[in-house]
């Protein structure tokens, strides 16, 4: 928040200083100081702040968001570029495929990554391997760090603050840290922990059996370093992802049937086993700025669609940090993270997922160059057997992102109901349909209670059915969503 009075940031809805009320949600952006050679996080439309506080220089804009480049994934790129080293001394940062040397913008071609020869690449990374050292970079990223220093005490105990009081309403062994292994969840982590001095907490991770493999190495890091911690990993071990696949078809965008599979039944299960009937308070790593449906959330809740689990509410620590307070965090507390980062992904999760952009899938021909293989021999077996005429090309384009239905799956046409046991509920299981579901299919259950559409969850296009006279316990609730339409 900010006091336009007193010209200051402050952490909460009145200022300390003068009583005014604060403005909240004041936009900050990226500027350049060209003589520190560093990024600067200020607010944005307030020309008289855009000074250097290092230097006294005037900066310039230079985008809204921005990430650090590691040595790793710079010489990737100057070895796409056909200039390996050239920019080993330069401060190096990117902000979506746009990577800036020293302040100098340079745009980075999809195509470049598309048409990589990626042996070659990969015998370059290991030539130039042993040069490829961190004294620049640290160098550079001591200066970020002193540059923003009023930005990190600011955002670290805003978000300090909010920790404690949302956790006030909770008893300590009712709370959960949501742990994926990624860089935003490796900060709430670090936040909760330190803010409530609790250092056993409960951390879940969700093995969905796709990570990255620097993901579960840094989970087994994570686990060494921080020996108080509780950490319950959640894992599917009755379904394995490619006999899945091979029944119903690969993962799509509007067909993301692998996220409640592998990932939060899994974990819903972990719950329900540690906490039974109780309503806990998780942490966990979600970002506005992440994407449009993610900005639409709010910071607490225990009932919008962010809460993809029953029985908790979610609490969201760094709900209006951006990626370079992300890394303005971990790198001034020199927190441990995943070095995949390293390489160049922006996130990481399913390393295969059809969400990923062209960027991740380059990465990991490069670095995962056996697992993309098997992945890809799979998307294009997959392409032949439901008639695509061109396999290889459905498969290098991306089409295969954005199948719907089960067109040419057998499962589609043989099968007209089936069921595998349900990873998060001992005692319940999961049907596929072969038809949409109408209204007159949600008829066939008033007999068991009502029916209600208002209160599923609208991002899985759930409904739910009440028990009639036990609304006010807990609510047994019944996901419709027809698999082939």
């Amino acid at each position: 928040m900010w006091c336009k009075k007193c010209e200051k940031e402050v952490y909460s809805d009145v200022c300390d200083t003068c009583g005014s009320t604060t403005l909240k949600d004041i936009p900050f952006e990226v500027y350049w100081c060209n003589h520190c050679k560093t990024p600067l996080i200020k607010r944005a439309n307030d020309n008289s702040k855009k000074i250097c506080g290092l230097c006294g220089g005037q900066t310039e804009y230079l985008c809204s968001d921005i990430r650090p480049v590691f040595p790793e994934e710079r010489l990737l790129i100057e070895l796409l570029l056909d200039c390996p080293m050239k920019y080993s001394d330069c401060s190096v940062w990117a902000s979506n495929n746009k990577y800036y040397f020293d302040g100098v913008t340079k745009n980075i071609p999809l195509k470049l990554f598309a048409d990589a020869d990626t042996p070659m690449l990969i015998q370059g990374l290991n030539q130039f391997k042993e040069k490829n050292t961190y004294s620049s970079f640290d160098k550079h990223i001591k200066t970020f760090i002193r540059a923003n220093s009023d930005r990190l005490d600011y955002i670290r105990s805003e978000a300090y603050s909010f920790i404690r009081d949302t956790a006030s309403n909770y008893p300590s062994e009712n709370t959960v840290i949501s742990f994926s292994g990624g860089k935003d969840s490796t900060v709430v982590a670090d936040l909760v922990v330190r803010a409530l001095e609790k250092p056993n907490l409960v951390h879940i991770f969700g093995n969905t059996t796709l990570e990255f493999p620097l993901t579960i190495e840094y989970v087994h890091r994570f686990r060494k370093n921080n020996p108080k911690a509780v950490l319950k990993i959640a894992k599917n071990k009755e379904q394995v992802f490619y006999d899945v696949c091979e029944d119903i078809g690969p993962p799509a965008r509007m067909m993301r049937w692998c996220c409640s599979m592998f990932k939060t039944g899994p974990i819903t299960r972990v719950i329900n086993n540690l906490y039974k009937e109780k309503q806990i308070l998780t942490f966990y790593g979600i970002r506005k700025y992440e994407s449009v449906s993610r900005s639409k959330y709010d910071r607490v809740s225990s009932n919008n669609e962010s809460v993809k689990i029953q029985k908790q509410t979610v609490a969201a620590p760094i709900f209006d940090w951006k990626d370079v307070d992300v890394w303005l965090y971990i790198l001034s507390e020199k927190i441990d993270f995943n070095d995949a980062y390293r390489l160049g992904y922006d996130r990481v999760g399913c390393w295969c997922c059809p969400n990923n952009n062209e960027r991740a899938q380059f990465l990991s021909k490069v670095y995962m160059p056996e697992e993309y293989s098997k992945w890809r021999d799979f998307l294009v077996s997959f392409a032949r057997k439901i008639g695509k005429p061109d396999p290889e090309i459905y498969v290098d384009t991306g089409k295969w992102k954005a199948r719907q239905g089960g067109n040419g799956v057998s499962a589609s046409e043989d099968i007209k109901l089936k069921f595998t046991n349900c990873t998060a509920e001992d005692n319940a299981k999961i049907y596929q349909l072969n038809k949409p579901i109408t209204d007159s299919f949600y008829s066939l259950f008033n007999p068991f209670g009502i029916v209600s559409k208002e209160l599923g969850r609208k991002l899985i296009g759930e409904v739910i059915v009440l028990d009639p006279y036990f609304t006010y316990h807990r609510i047994k609730s019944i996901a419709f969503r027809s698999l082939f339409q």
